[in-house]
């Protein structure tokens, strides 16, 4: 549904943009972000997707909030199955496993596995018809869903360390350490995994990830023992030390298993090429105003918004006042996908947090499409 015309203040639109704002995206951007590093000749074609899947990265925990069954898709509590507990494994069959345990509790324990198997199969199938765009949407959501399943607290009964008096856990290493020390998750590419059964390789990866769990709490209790109890830089430092080298082979097992997969999918869908697949080409079905990536940023960052028809448009930079702090783009836009380099040598702007607002009127309707997103840029 397009946006009405609504006479709100800015300082107003800045305090919804800051209730709405989301965890957990720098570590989704960098994961999707990366599948360039592995991808085959094949598949060079997509490297046009790269800044694309960094920003719908987080477009799945972005649904949780209007869609009831999106949550469940992000994580399994595995070690809630006795057959886990017994054997390490498993029914992978979903409604084999339903007919085991009963679907309210396979469904209470969560179907991540399921959630990758399932967009693995939309974008084999948005392949075969060559519709690239939903083809990198889907690529997007399984790139989240991977990523998840990367995350050994995703896979856990005791994922915010309610179980072992680590409460709060899940945030402290998903979000706020890496988020801190996100400058230094660097690493190479290598050869795509042989996918010979999907649901084999999906469900071989959480098992092999689940071996973390440890690893992540004791890094916990290791920070906790320098910093006294306190969540403070020395915990933050202390638990990125601990946990750096296993995080990072995380993060970079995670994108590589995406570019596998979505060459999988490719394969299977007969190999099609394609000779442009530039987003802006594309028509979008909706307004949009993407996350910008990186975030927190210095010295430049990303903005990436979609427009359904042609569009007279303005992209305003504020103030946590409310005040204009610059006019980055104005103009006539055709419809599509459109990305706007932020550099900040360009103005006169102190470090801190900042809001940037696209406002669109489309064209023939006089429709205004309003959206505000926060930035934090250092300097």
């Amino acid at each position: 549904m397009k946006n009405k015309i609504l006479k709100i203040s800015i300082p107003f639109l800045l305090l919804l943009a800051l209730l709405s704002l989301g965890w957990g995206s720098t570590g989704h951007r960098i994961i999707s972000g990366n599948i360039i590093l592995s991808l085959p000749d094949e598949l060079s074609f997509l490297t046009d997707w790269q800044d694309s899947l960094a920003a719908h990265a987080s477009d799945a925990d972005k649904r949780k909030g209007s869609d009831p069954d999106e949550g469940p898709k992000h994580y399994i509590d595995i070690d809630n199955y006795n057959d886990f507990i017994l054997n390490g494994t498993i029914l992978q069959n979903f409604d084999s496993l339903v007919a085991q345990n009963g679907y309210s509790f396979v469904l209470d324990q969560g179907i991540l596995p399921w959630a990758i198997i399932t967009a693995y199969d939309s974008l084999k199938n948005c392949f075969e018809r060559k519709d690239w765009h939903k083809a990198m949407l889907f690529a997007s959501d399984l790139g989240h869903y991977v990523a998840d399943g990367h995350m050994p607290l995703h896979i856990t009964r005791n994922y915010n360390g309610q179980y072992s008096n680590q409460n709060g856990i899940h945030s402290r290493y998903e979000s706020q350490m890496i988020n801190s020390y996100s400058s230094q998750i660097n690493y190479a590419g290598g050869d795509v995994d042989t996918i010979e059964n999907i649901s084999n390789y999906v469900f071989d990866f959480i098992y092999n990830n689940y071996n973390y769990v440890d690893s992540v709490l004791a890094a916990d209790n290791f920070a906790k023992s320098f910093s006294g109890g306190s969540y403070s830089s020395l915990y933050y430092q202390k638990m990125w030390e601990y946990s750096s080298s296993f995080t990072i082979d995380l993060f970079r097992r995670a994108s590589l298993t995406l570019t596998s997969i979505i060459y999988k999918a490719w394969k299977e869908a007969g190999s099609p090429t394609v000779t442009n697949i530039n987003e802006e080409n594309i028509i979008a079905e909706n307004f949009s105003l993407y996350q910008n990536y990186p975030n927190p940023f210095n010295p430049s960052t990303i903005i990436e918004y979609a427009l359904p028809n042609n569009s007279r448009i303005k992209l305003e930079l504020y103030s946590t006042t409310g005040e204009l702090a610059a006019v980055l783009s104005e103009g006539e836009m055709p419809g599509g996908y459109h990305t706007y380099e932020f550099k900040s040598g360009r103005y006169n702007l102190s470090s801190g947090v900042y809001f940037y607002r696209l406002s669109a009127v489309e064209n023939g309707t006089e429709k205004l499409y309003t959206s505000i997103k926060k930035m934090i840029m250092l300097k």
